[in-house]
């Protein structure tokens, strides 16, 4: 696997310290300052940024510095980067979420059909909330559904100690080599506008994320649906040729 760039190894740490608060907003690290602290060039520095920047984490503007954007100037959603599944760890490690088992069930028929899967089962279910640091208000309710071929595992599972992917590779010693995504609008149920605190039918942005391991086998599914004004996905393409 190639290594992950510099530029992009810095953007996650800078994003990391942004969301913990570690800089004021107007008290960000001058160019020169990063690429004396993290030993990189200036274009490495800038290419961070500008990733950073995409998310909406940061505001340059020429002849005055970076300052960091609060939250309401990006319309008080959380901007998720989307490129690898460091970020998706990223996105836990800065959210908190409290789920709980719901024993034995069947993969729902619309996200089998929607995923070329066979509906029923006996898979294994989660659901819960997930929350910002800074706010009560549920960024994403989610179903997870893990593989009946892994009922032992899953008993053993603390959805609340890590994700659940994660827990499954450790427990289960095997290694998740592909994560797949659906992003959809989806008018939210009444079991879901009710978890989020929002009317029924009001939008939400549903991903079904796929877990598969090095056999391309689905091993674990969820399904989170997060409310239209809390939440965003930003994407850094490069570009190749």
């Amino acid at each position: 696997m190639a290594a992950k760039p510099r530029y992009k190894e810095l953007a996650d740490e800078l994003r990391e310290e942004i969301l913990s608060g570690t800089y004021k907003a107007d008290a960000f690290p001058t160019e020169s300052d990063l690429c004396k602290r993290y030993a990189v060039s200036r274009f490495t520095v800038r290419e961070a940024l500008r990733s950073l920047q995409t998310e909406g984490l940061i505001s340059r503007k020429r002849g005055s510095g970076t300052s960091i954007q609060p939250a309401a100037a990006r319309g008080g959603a959380l901007h998720q980067p989307l490129s690898n599944v460091a970020e998706i760890l990223q996105y836990a490690r800065n959210t908190r979420a409290v789920f709980d088992p719901l024993g034995e069930g069947p993969l729902p028929r619309n996200i089998a059909e929607q995923l070329g899967l066979v509906a029923g089962g006996r898979w294994n279910r989660f659901q819960g909330l997930r929350t910002r640091a800074d706010s009560t208000e549920p960024l994403a309710h989610t179903v997870a559904y893990v593989h009946e071929s892994l009922r032992d595992i899953a008993t053993k599972i603390s959805p609340g100690e890590d994700t659940i992917f994660k827990q499954i590779e450790r427990l289960a010693k095997i290694n998740f080599v592909k994560v797949t995504q659906d992003i959809q609008a989806i008018a939210a149920s009444a079991d879901v506008a009710k978890a989020l605190g929002i009317p029924k039918r009001a939008p939400t942005l549903r991903i079904l994320r796929c877990y598969h391991d090095s056999a391309d086998r689905i091993l674990e599914i969820s399904a989170s649906h997060h409310p239209g004004d809390r939440f965003a996905y930003s994407m850094h393409i490069d570009i190749e040729g």
